[in-house]
């Protein structure tokens, strides 16, 4: 043999022999991406087979692979995925590639190497992948032996799935990331019951948020400042929080999915443990991950593509309802609404004395008991004991498992008395909030003014205001964002003009009751643009910043029936002004009711006292009612008179509003 074709022979030999160490190096340290690039020099190993049968099935463009990775399509083409943590990805360039993180996941399962930051191999630490995977490509055990995963399966053990259950605590106003209300999952076990559901475990997505609070925490939040994470924690820690700490009902949605589309949903919710998302208030929320976690079953694919705006833990729970997913609604009372009912249970010189034992101590009661029978007695200590710590919660903001003195005495007193303890029944709302009218708002109407005739048009994103249709919100709290105003003025002239009458950015009121059990502050806050003038010719808007504190009471109980006052103040900006900014303060008084389940009024008298010499003392009438003529349809009438920066102004004016 020529010496040149010797040479040839012992330098492709060479050469596969380096390539080959450089393949099981790069296999070995888990530096996938090299072995994507050195596999055409191993056209015999199995990996080629694999990656060549994923290709020819297109499995890269498969809904389940793409909802594995949380892939969208990017706004000029191309993926993009949706997770932020980078352990998640086997390929440098899986975050935007989902056939190269496929080839680089299947090269994964070879190798031994351990993934951070369990540290265990790609085909336990990435289970529902390799699940989908060998289903689709059949994988040989002989040629790629699937790896032994205690910790996964300690995992599913100690969760025992059964089923799924979407769990909804309602809008909770103090806080900024649940004024909207929350969802979780609840993993349902099996031969779960009523008494034994409490012991299951949910799957929460929530942001790993600072005490910043005030506006970093808002800006944070709105611009993914935060990194969401998923975490297991028992179901009773959870409902302690939400109906015990915060007073929110809890709705539970129970999924029709099959066994396996449990499972594989766990699956995919331990590859998720670990990593991360960049959390949005708006978009990325709590409700938004819920659905991305349930979509990766092919046959729910699509859930998160409902919402290119803003997700809403309301309109998800519609979403799943809409697609027939929910089988079962069961609704679970705040401990709030438990006290309220004991309290309703037995008479107002009782209740009187339940409240004083839970304040001052039994002991403090000598002989307050006496006459009474064993039920009185045993209705009474049962309410101040639910009071007790319901009050000791809400001081501390924690739930702590050892009793206190005082709590020892009522349960010693209580359990001397041969008494079943009543448990109140609390009928669920007659409307599940999914059923409540829909979020986003349109409304159009016809009014008059001093200065002109004008048509009305408006539009609102989320979410209720006090006259939008009651049934499925609470009563004593409204909240809006992004809410526009315009008027088409026709003058006595005859002239058009187009005005804007209002934007705000947002407006809360939280005006929950007061009594003798529960001393909450009302209060209020708005911001946002407002017409300065009362000319529809002047286009001049001023910036405020409203806000108050006081106190509101029920009254006409039967026809949720609300009065509250309010110590309030603003602060508006406009070249208008003296000195640029405006501020003012004084009282705001105001009454709701419903006199029917459709019919709802409302009304409001304000006066300000200018602080700033601008002479400007805002003074403000309003009677408003409004009617539903259905779920997502309601009429107004609205009357107002109120004095702006030149003069004062009244209206008065009727609308369509349609819910969408």
């Amino acid at each position: 043999m020529p010496l040149y074709l010797l040479f040839l022979a012992f330098f492709a030999s060479y050469s596969s022999i380096v390539c080959a160490d450089a393949f099981d190096a790069a296999l070995s340290a888990g530096e996938y991406d090299k072995v994507i690039e050195q596999l055409p020099v191993h056209p015999g190993h199995y990996l080629h087979e694999l990656i060549a049968e994923a290709e020819a099935k297109n499995l890269a463009a498969d809904p389940v692979w793409l909802g594995l990775g949380h892939y969208k399509t990017g706004l000029f083409g191309g993926y993009l995925s949706e997770v932020d943590g980078g352990d998640f990805f086997t390929s440098r360039r899986g975050k935007t590639d989902p056939a190269r993180e496929l080839r680089a996941t299947l090269a994964s399962f070879f190798s031994d190497a351990t993934v951070p930051p369990y540290d265990m191999s790609a085909q336990c630490r990435f289970r529902a992948r390799y699940h989908w995977l060998k289903r689709e490509l059949r994988f040989d055990p002989a040629r790629l032996p699937e790896k032994e995963c205690k910790r996964f399966d300690a995992y599913l053990q100690l969760l025992a799935p059964e089923g799924l259950t979407v769990v909804f605590p309602t809008t909770h106003p103090n806080s900024a990331s649940s004024m909207f209300g929350h969802t979780l999952l609840r993993v349902d076990r099996v031969g779960q019951t009523d008494a034994t559901k409490m012991l299951d475990y949910t799957l929460n997505y929530a942001a790993e948020a600072d005490d910043s609070g005030g506006l970093s925490y808002a800006i944070k939040g709105l611009t993914g400042g935060f990194i969401g994470k998923f975490h297991i924690i028992p179901y009773y820690m959870k409902l302690r929080e939400y109906a015990q700490m915060e007073n929110r009902d809890i709705w539970e949605y129970r999924l029709n999915l099959e066994p396996e589309t449990v499972e594989f949903i766990l699956m995919h919710a331990w590859e998720l443990l670990p990593t991360h998302f960049d959390y949005y208030f708006f978009t990325e929320n709590c409700s938004y991950h819920v659905l991305s976690l349930i979509e990766v079953e092919e046959r729910y694919r699509g859930l998160t593509d409902d919402y290119p705006g803003w997700v809403l833990p309301v309109d998800t729970l519609r979403s799943l309802e809409r697609r027939g997913m929910v089988s079962e609604v069961v609704y679970n009372p705040s401990h709030y609404r438990v006290i309220n009912e004991r309290r309703r249970m037995i008479s107002p010189d009782d209740e009187r004395l339940a409240r004083e034992i839970a304040r001052d101590g039994l002991m403090a009661q000598p002989g307050a008991m006496a006459g009474k029978d064993p039920e009185q007695q045993a209705a009474i200590l049962d309410l101040a004991y639910d009071y007790f710590r319901y009050d000791k919660i809400a001081r501390n903001k924690m739930i702590a498992s050892e009793l206190s003195e005082q709590e020892r005495q009522l349960l010693l007193a209580r359990s001397k008395l041969a008494v079943t303890t009543q448990v109140p029944v609390i009928t669920a709302p007659d409307v599940r909030p999914d059923e409540g009218h829909k979020t986003a708002r349109a409304h159009l109407g016809l009014g008059s003014e001093d200065r002109g005739d004008f048509i009305e048009f408006g539009v609102r994103a989320v979410y209720h205001d006090w006259l939008d249709p009651q049934p499925g919100y609470k009563s004593h709290f409204a909240l809006e964002f992004g809410r526009l105003d315009a008027r088409q003025y026709r003058t006595d002239e005859g002239d058009h003009e187009l005005k804007l009458d209002r934007f705000h950015l947002i407006r809360l009121d939280n005006f929950e009751p007061q009594d003798d059990f529960f001393g909450r502050i009302a209060w209020n806050v708005a911001t946002g643009w407002e017409s300065l003038s009362v000319e529809p010719s002047n286009h001049e808007l001023m910036y405020l910043v409203r806000g108050g504190g006081g106190k509101s009471m029920s009254v006409a109980e039967a026809y949720s029936g609300l009065i509250y006052g309010l110590w309030s103040g603003e602060l508006a900006y406009s070249s208008d002004f003296q000195h640029d900014f405006n501020l003012a303060t004084g009282i705001e008084l105001g009454a709701m009711v419903n006199p029917s389940s459709r019919w709802r009024a409302y009304a409001k008298v304000k006066h300000l006292e200018d602080v700033t010499k601008d002479g400007w003392d805002r003074s403000a009438v309003e009677f408003s009612q409004s009617w539903a003529l259905g779920t997502n349809l309601a009429m107004q009438l609205n009357l107002s008179r109120e004095r702006l920066f030149d003069g004062w102004r009244s209206v008065i004016k009727a609308g369509f509003y349609v819910y969408f």
